[in-house]
């Protein structure tokens, strides 16, 4: 049978091994978060480069069209 001071030494250590498991498990989750709004700001940047593109584009074929319909 344990004694009461293995008891509180098991105890302990178990405290001890929880905290340390979720001190890392905050650690990665933060490091997860960090990255995906690093990505999702690269994107947010990229979408609106892409959008300026295609605006681009889109007036571009408009004048071409206008230009053949009204032969000038």
């Amino acid at each position: 049978m344990a004694t009461t001071a293995e008891r509180n030494a098991r105890l302990t250590a178990l405290e001890q091994a929880v905290k340390s498991y979720t001190a890392a498990q905050r650690k990665s989750l933060e490091k997860r978060v960090s990255i995906n709004k690093r990505i999702l700001k690269g994107r947010t940047g990229s979408e609106r480069l892409a959008q300026s593109s295609v605006q681009a584009a889109k007036e571009l074929v408009v004048d071409d069209l206008n230009t053949f319909l009204t032969g000038d």
